[in-house]
């Protein structure tokens, strides 16, 4: 279809695309057209424009561009099929798992513990170069600001020559230098000198063999431009000095909390594999003790000691959980490869995650006093703070715009001119002195940044209320969590040892004849949910710790991305 389409693209299209003429005559060989047919060709050009409908435009408009989607549909897309690459087929007697194992190996294994997987996060993590990237630019920009503020210097060399047809040549020769700085006061000094010598190629002036006409000149001017309304002061001239500079503070206290967050974040991805792999280990065990139910069912019925019932119970019961355990094996699979890509690790790399148990512990805080602490140390909200200090120091630069121009100017300047370069120092001095005073007829741009200053003020403000009720209210909420989770942990481990007497008289029992397989197998199930609740709570407990210290100002992460409290 592609070929058909471009096909018609290319009808009465020539060389020079679709609806556009080969060029006429050159006007060298082709007599001018006599000025009583300009009109009605000038004529025919605009009427189509004037009697065109919205419609015809846009049939016009498609007519242009679906040839031209057609040529480049065929050109990108026509030979696809004859350059794509496909996998091998896998053996017969090969599994999935098999094959995603080899493939793992070509790098060598990886150990994962949760030091290593912070370093590896902080090192080779994506995210987290990401941000440091935008860290360092920030203080690009503040190095580039500062410099704008310092003394700038500037210098030029120049070379001219020019040539008078049936006059002399002139060659001129130069060179400037000059300095300027922003003064604390908001004004501008500047220090403009330069220096040029000319020499003129005149045989009437200089006869064959002599050295020709040279002259010298210098000059320089020192000059002083001081607002003395509008524009003046410290705060205002200043301004994108000291923002630039409160920026980068800003970005370094935001980057320690994206550090904090980010350490927070590996961690939980590293138990949680953790957690999924103890999970699959119980899965594991308990599809061994479903395989061998169903033989020991089927053992039983051969000398009926049981039901043909049971037999298909157990046989249930084991492809279910042979179903759990490879859904729960692919799962975990997909999430080690997640992980290994938020480390920056290359997705070929074996990685061995090491079981490693989470830290336990009880936390006993004054919910009075952690507020306090949070609402003291915590980085945001000593930002918004400042952020504050800028809205208002923003209000106050706004109402200086109000005010009219009123400029100093002071000039010092000199010149001198000679033959001899050694004479040329400027000896012509000139002082002047002015005062420009703007009236001003309209404010009404600056009028509404000042108003819009008001308006950013009180937000910020607004803004930094609700910021103090949500700290205030997280801190309470997560202590509210921690002691759930403990009360929950403290349950499930109860739990559990029960659990696992009511499986041990449950075997008893089955093996006595007094209860049916099903009861049996419906205690083994209850013990593998309890158990994995208990690894998820005790997880989500830990996590939660570090998120209370979070909240606290109290995280402190090292380089290598391990935190302490």
């Amino acid at each position: 279809m592609g070929s058909r389409r471009i096909q018609s693209a290319r009808v009465d299209r020539g060389l020079h695309g679709p609806g556009i003429r080969p060029p006429a005559a050159s006007p060298a060989s082709s007599p001018r057209p006599p000025l009583g047919l300009l009109a009605p060709a000038l004529l025919a050009l605009v009427l189509p424009g004037c009697l065109y409908t919205p419609e015809q435009w846009a049939a016009d408009a498609d007519a242009e561009v679906d040839p031209l989607l057609a040529e480049y549909d065929f050109d990108v897309l026509g030979d696809r099929e004859g350059w794509v690459r496909h996998p091998e087929a896998r053996h017969e007697d090969e599994t999935a798992s098999q094959s995603d194992d080899q493939y793992e190996t070509e790098t060598g294994p990886v150990r994962l513990d949760l030091a290593s997987a912070l370093e590896h996060a902080v090192t080779t993590g994506r995210e987290f170069l990401d941000r440091k990237d935008t860290l360092y630019s920030q203080g690009l920009s503040l190095t580039l600001t500062r410099f704008n503020f310092g003394p700038l210097f500037s210098s030029t060399l120049d070379a001219l020559y020019t040539g008078v047809e049936n006059g002399s040549d002139t060659f001129s020769y130069g060179a400037d230098f000059g300095v300027s700085q922003i003064l604390g006061t908001g004004g501008t000094l500047s220090l403009l000198g330069d220096v040029t010598s000319t020499v003129v190629d005149d045989p009437s002036v200089a006869p064959l063999g002599t050295t020709e006409p040279r002259s010298y000149d210098s000059n320089y001017v020192l000059a002083l431009n001081q607002p003395l309304l509008r524009g003046a002061g410290y705060e205002v001239a200043w301004e994108p000095l000291t923002q630039s500079e409160r920026d980068l503070i800003y970005q370094v206290r935001d980057f320690e909390l994206f550090r904090e967050d980010f350490s927070i974040s590996i961690a939980n991805d590293y138990y949680r594999l953790v957690g999924e792999r103890r999970q699959l280990d119980n899965l594991e065990a308990d599809y061994e003790q479903a395989v061998f139910d169903r033989e020991k069912a089927i053992a039983l019925r051969q000398v009926d000691r049981n039901q043909d019932e049971d037999v298909f119970l157990a046989q249930r019961r084991e492809i279910d959980t042979e179903s759990n355990l490879i859904q729960q094996r692919t799962q975990y699979k997909r999430n080690v490869d997640d992980f290994k890509i938020r480390l920056g690790l290359p997705i070929t790399t074996e990685v061995e995650v090491v079981e490693e148990r989470p830290e336990f512990q009880k936390v006993r805080l004054d919910s009075v006093s952690a507020v306090e602490v949070a609402l003291y140390n915590r980085l945001d909200l000593i930002t918004e703070r400042q952020r504050i200090e800028d809205r208002a120091r923003r209000v106050s630069i706004s109402a200086n715009g109000l005010l009219p121009d009123v400029d100093l100017v002071l000039t010092h300047s000199g010149s001198g001119s000679d033959r001899d370069f050694g004479e040329t120092n400027p000896t012509q001095n000139t002082n002047a002195a002015g005062l420009s005073i703007e009236i001003p007829l309209q404010r009404k741009s600056e009028r509404n940044a000042y108003r819009q200053s008001l308006i950013d003020l009180a937000r910020a403000e607004r803004d930094y209320q609700r910021t103090l009720d949500q700290v205030e209210r997280d801190v309470l909420d997560q202590l509210r969590e921690l002691d759930r989770l403990e009360k929950d942990i403290e349950l499930q481990e109860l739990q559990i040892v029960q659990e696992r007497r009511a499986v041990a008289i449950s075997e008893i029992r089955w093996e006595a004849g007094e209860i049916e397989n099903r009861d049996l197998l419906d205690a083994r199930d209850s013990l593998v949910q309890a158990e994995n609740a208990l690894i998820d709570s005790t997880v989500d407990h830990f996590i939660a710790r570090l998120r209370l210290l979070r909240e606290l100002g109290l995280l402190f992460i090292e380089p290598n991305g391990k935190w302490r409290a």
